[in-house]
């Protein structure tokens, strides 16, 4: 017999007993220069870098210049603090605070600090799945594209309903409209959500992971998040891990679990969700639930 097969039994392992995504959370102003990866591949039980299962969020803090050899299907990069130039094969993107751009696969990455200070970004990609696929991608599935910060404060402007709990837009594109999943790409989703003062966005949860990042906060104390596994007859989560809002921090919020944003202060906040619902809403399973 060959000592590398198995087999198990069907009704006790259907659903195998899978380390849960921790609850974690990271902010540049605790990173080193360079790149600094947010890895939690321990919980994943493979050997290559990973935040979750399907992406990998890191920091990028530098005086200069960084060059970056990564292979993914999308890349994802928010500027949150500087101007930079972003070499992506043989085209270079000027892009600025507050500015998103994004990539499908490049064989090169070379980012060049414009300004005075340190530059700062906040990068997501899907490197984890094709790790866990043992695939390299062969065809650019969409364009790179920047989402200005003048573009992004318009449109939440324009687009998001004052009347409406929850104040955000959905980033998207032509090529993503296409296949019908509306999201900045195929596999990427990504929200630019405004929480006013004196707000309880009600609870929701869905199936991706969301690796939150914090834009704008003023007052960490009483801005935060409540995560947690069960809500009571009022739509309350029950025994519920709260995580504080903190400028140029991000917390990973795990699939499945039940989650509220929060502002008791008087002062606006911004978070940008990135998760890989554009995945999922493709194979129909990301199973949104708002209260």
């Amino acid at each position: 017999m060959d000592p590398y097969i198995r087999a198990y039994e069907y009704e006790k392992n259907v659903n195998p007993s899978l380390k849960s995504v921790p609850i974690t959370a990271k902010n540049i102003n605790d990173c080193e220069y360079g790149i600094t990866h947010v890895d939690l591949s321990e919980a994943y039980n493979v050997e290559y870098i990973a935040t979750s299962p399907n992406l990998l969020a890191s920091f990028i803090k530098i005086k200069e210049n960084i060059s970056l050899s990564i292979v993914a299907a999308s890349h994802f990069f928010y500027i949150m603090q500087g101007t930079c130039q972003i070499s992506l094969d043989n085209k270079v993107f000027l892009v600025s605070e507050g500015d998103i751009l994004i990539s499908p696969f490049t064989e090169s990455i070379f980012i060049k600090n414009m300004g005075l200070n340190d530059l700062f970004i906040y990068c997501i990609n899907d490197s984890p799945l094709l790790h866990y696929l043992g695939s390299k991608p062969f065809k650019k599935t969409f364009q790179p594209a920047i989402y200005s910060k003048k573009f992004i404060l318009e449109s939440l402007k324009n687009l998001a309903n004052p009347n409406n709990n929850r104040k955000g837009i959905l980033l998207s594109n032509e090529d993503t409209e296409k296949i019908g999943v509306n999201t900045i790409t195929p596999v990427l989703w990504s929200l630019y959500n405004e929480l006013p003062p004196n707000t309880n966005q009600r609870c929701h949860k869905h199936n991706s992971v969301a690796l939150d990042l914090c834009i704008a906060c003023e007052d960490s104390e009483n801005i935060y998040t409540l995560i947690g596994n069960e809500i009571d007859e009022q739509g309350n989560i029950v025994d519920p891990v709260k995580v504080n809002w903190v400028k140029n921090g991000m917390f990973v919020t795990p699939p499945g679990l039940w989650h509220s944003h929060h502002n008791l202060g008087e002062t606006y906040a911004y978070i940008l969700p990135i998760q890989d619902a554009g995945l999922l809403l493709y194979q129909r399973i990301l199973g949104i639930v708002l209260l």
